[in-house]
């Protein structure tokens, strides 16, 4: 949260423009970045990092959320999502890690997520740059 403090503008949102993965290699790996549909609200994984994809056993770069996650509409994870796009605000939380389809859980794991909003005008958010880390099962 600290990076996108520092790469946040004087006025509104920082955009997709001011994220440069390159200043936080370490953290890409649990990097995961969703773009923003509204009306209805729906989201689509851009970019998935290698640790959640090995954690998932899959990569859903490209899906919808909604395609890759069971019940992704009433979980916590999209009523997260829809707050961070939403509002224009960061938001922490710990949750149960979203299962696949055909999977029902991810080993019972807990995953600790940050999303932030990103928004190309500095006002509406159109991606959301999530960081998911998994805790020990």
């Amino acid at each position: 949260m600290a990076y996108w403090h520092r790469i946040h503008p004087t006025e509104g949102l920082p955009g997709r423009q001011h994220f440069d993965p390159i200043d936080v290699p370490e953290l890409l790996p649990h990097i995961w970045l969703a773009d923003v549909f509204r009306d209805p609200w729906r989201f689509r994984l851009r970019l998935i990092g290698t640790a959640i994809v090995a954690a998932a056993g899959r990569d859903s770069t490209g899906l919808w959320c909604d395609e890759a996650f069971v019940n992704f509409e009433s979980s916590s994870a999209c009523r997260h999502l829809i707050t961070c796009a939403g509002d224009g605000v960061p938001v922490f939380c710990t949750a149960p890690a979203l299962p696949k389809p055909g999977r029902r859980n991810l080993a019972h794991r807990l995953a600790q997520r940050v999303h932030l909003p990103l928004a190309t005008d500095g006002r509406t958010t159109d991606v959301v740059l999530s960081l998911t880390r998994y805790l020990p099962a």
